[in-house]
């Protein structure tokens, strides 16, 4: 339940790095060798810990001003089951996960500390807004904000050539959970829709082109009473 994807995407000035992970390992040692030296643009696509975790390695680290609260002090998630925090019970039954003793398999160091691990925060250094623009160098990705699953979801989208993250706005194959009231996640699924998306990286889950992130899109509608 904690697994979350991070996807990299090399520019020519600089590459973006989309979500974080859940900070438990060390992310950045995996992508600097994919960088080639040139700078990170950092972006979580909204504040929920298993997407921030990792973004205080990066010096670049952005996110919609409306969710920078959370990645400042994100839920603060633990590993051991006499230790996990309020809610947490309840978070494990709504994916419909077994509560574990330890939420981990293995650990990434022979002293790393399982017992006094929690997720760590970060302090962005860029708010964004909707409609803001991350050039790479010869790629640009839109911010497009969606609220719903958090006040400050936000997608990027490069326009160029269809390719959109949506974060947790929209997966496919598993249940989401909506913080917002169904209006405000109404308006921002028909907002996704109408972007013409070739494909779809999305928070969790697989990849998925923009022929089913239409019907994934209008099903959620439906059950949302839209």
């Amino acid at each position: 339940m904690l697994e979350s994807n991070v996807w990299h995407v090399p520019g020519r000035d600089a590459d973006l790095l989309v979500d974080s992970a859940n900070g438990i390992g060390p992310l950045k040692p995996h992508v600097d060798p994919l960088t080639e030296g040139k700078p990170v643009v950092a972006v979580a696509t909204h504040g929920h810990f298993d997407h921030v975790g990792g973004l205080h390695e990066f010096a670049d680290r952005r996110v919609h001003a409306a969710d920078a609260g959370m990645t400042r002090d994100p839920y603060r998630m633990r590993l051991r089951r006499e230790d996990f925090p309020e809610g947490a019970e309840e978070m494990y039954a709504y994916y419909g996960v077994p509560m574990p003793a330890v939420a981990v398999r293995a650990v990434p160091s022979p002293d790393f500390d399982l017992a006094g691990w929690m997720t760590p925060g970060a302090e962005p250094t860029t708010l964004l807004t909707d409609g803001d623009r991350i050039d790479l160098g010869g790629r640009v990705f839109t911010v497009v904000h969606t609220p719903g699953h958090t006040a400050g979801s936000a997608c990027l989208f490069d326009e160029a050539d269809g390719t959109l993250f949506t974060g947790d706005a929209i997966y496919v194959d598993a249940p989401i959970d909506w913080e917002l009231e169904p209006e405000a996640v109404v308006t921002s699924l028909a907002r996704i829709r109408d972007l013409g998306a070739r494909i779809v990286h999305a928070g969790h889950e697989r990849s998925f082109d923009g022929e089913e992130l239409l019907a994934v899109i209008d099903t959620w509608r439906a059950r949302l009473g839209a």
